[in-house]
């Protein structure tokens, strides 16, 4: 089940959706991704989880609009464990590591695994049931995702990418939930556009380079000129990323 918070926003689009998977035998409950500290968004995904026992939380990656209402769990999941990379986010469970599998339910189909896809943040992780893949911010449902420089990096957000692509290959991915925005129907055909949507800006900032720009604020005027003032700073992180690909080789 998908529960949108209210949370929108230029980098959130509709909102943060937090997802409550059910066991097959409807006793328990998994929770990806709790959001924002919002009671009303709270009380959605809670009643999403019903009268089921919730046996896990996994957090995506560490950003407020996903991880905020973590600091209340206490208080509406007591003693649940809260599966994360960062430790300061793990709970009464170990770290995350990728091609971990956390159980969730009696039947053999109630289980994730867990695929490290950093890129967006160092500790992204997308979390695959089934042939379903909840890509946190890895795969959006509209438009691109951002990677800022310095907790994100293009190098890795790109064999991210590539890594999610071999298993749509493989049949092992058929639809994408991501964190914000609508359902990803024909994952292969998204990835491939995030692919070249990448390395054509990062010709662009190239180009940029190779005329002179210098610095972040250099390259934006030129590569992101038509972008709204009020998302400069986030602009100028990312091109910070972009250069520091570039600069490396």
């Amino acid at each position: 089940m998908r529960v949108r918070a209210d949370n929108p926003s230029p980098m959130t689009l509709e909102g943060t959706n937090t997802f409550v998977l059910h066991s097959a035998d409807g006793a328990s409950a998994l929770l990806i991704d709790p959001g924002p500290e919002l009671p009303a968004h709270r009380a959605a995904f809670l009643a999403a989880v019903d009268d089921r026992e919730l046996v896990g939380i996994v957090l995506t990656h560490r950003h407020a609009d996903h991880s905020e209402a973590l600091a209340t769990a206490d208080e509406w999941a007591p003693g649940v464990p809260v599966h994360a990379v960062l430790p300061e986010f793990a709970c009464r469970a170990d770290t995350l590591v990728d091609g971990q599998r956390i159980r969730f339910g009696a039947s053999a189909a109630d289980e994730v695994e867990i695929i490290a896809t950093p890129g967006h943040t160092s500790d992204s992780i997308s979390v695959l049931h089934g042939r379903t893949l909840y890509s946190g911010d890895t795969v959006l449902g509209r438009g691109t995702t951002v990677v800022t420089h310095p907790e994100g990096s293009i190098a890795d957000y790109l064999a991210s990418i590539e890594r999610l692509q071999g298993f749509v290959a493989q049949g092992r991915i058929e639809v994408i939930e991501p964190a914000h925005g609508p359902v990803v129907e024909d994952p292969g055909a998204v990835l491939a556009h995030y692919l070249q949507h990448r390395r054509e800006r990062l010709e662009q900032v190239q180009a940029a380079v190779d005329a002179g720009a210098d610095t972040p604020a250099q390259v934006a005027d030129v590569v992101y000129a038509e972008v709204p003032a009020n998302l400069r700073g986030a602009v100028e992180q990312i091109v910070a990323a972009q250069l520091e690909y570039l600069r490396r080789g």
